[in-house]
């Protein structure tokens, strides 16, 4: 009888407990630790007090040394000239008229100098490029909304037919370079090729100048100024 009982009780549904979710299923709450912000926020803010000493010449450093931090200046000041050159569409590259200078000028800048000035300006243009790969959606949004589609049309067909080889040729040719780094970071090029593509791409442009302007002893400036001279006297 026991056995039939207990065969005839009805069994026992085990009911498992959910923890009760928020009403708002969509809503997400981000949780951020302080130690998280923390180095991000050192880091920002030592950047720009980095900044504003090299800037403005009136820390204690002008007067302790007064040679560094003309030559920081100097390496700032290229630095915005590549950053302008590589992430905005212009028709001449700012960047481009100051090596120039630097290129004709034999009696103020030795071989030395002109070696350290294509060395960095690659680094800084490759560095730029990377920074407009890596954030192509934005930085369209901001500097290509004036660009004609024919021309970015363009750079694209050539980018997704000839790849890392037209990068290439982009960085060491007349062609629209800026153009170039927003197609490759739209059409995801091979981040590594992509950046020996730009590094050699430059290299070979500014010791093509380089050298060209040294061989012949031309001076851009020189010329430019006399030109000047007799166009307005």
């Amino acid at each position: 009888m026991l056995r039939r009982q207990m065969g005839n009780s009805p069994r026992r549904v085990h009911r498992y407990r959910y923890l009760e979710t928020s009403k708002r299923h969509n809503e997400k709450h981000i949780m951020l630790r302080e130690e998280s912000l923390y180095k991000p926020l050192m880091v920002i803010i030592l950047l720009l007090v980095l900044i504003l000493v090299i800037i403005f010449p009136i820390s204690i450093f002008d007067s302790m040394f007064p040679t560094v931090m003309i030559f920081l200046r100097r390496l700032f000041g290229w630095m915005s000239l590549s950053a302008v050159a590589t992430l905005l569409v212009l028709p001449v590259s700012v960047y481009d008229v100051e090596l120039i200078r630097i290129f004709s000028d034999s009696t103020q800048f030795d071989t030395g100098y002109v070696l350290f000035a294509i060395g960095f300006a690659v680094f800084a243009d490759t560095f730029f490029a990377y920074i407009g790969y890596r954030f192509t959606k934005q930085l369209t949004r901001l500097f290509l909304r004036k660009v004609k589609k024919s021309e970015f049309e363009k750079s694209n067909v050539n980018i997704r037919k000839y790849g890392n080889i037209g990068m290439f040729f982009f960085a060491c040719t007349p062609l629209p370079f800026t153009l170039a780094i927003y197609t490759a970071g739209a059409v995801r090029l091979n981040k590594k090729g992509f950046l020996i593509a730009v590094a050699a791409g430059r290299l070979v442009k500014y010791a093509a100048f380089a050298l060209f302007l040294r061989l012949f002893g031309i001076n851009l400036v020189e010329m430019g100024q006399n030109l000047l001279t007799t166009m307005f006297g």
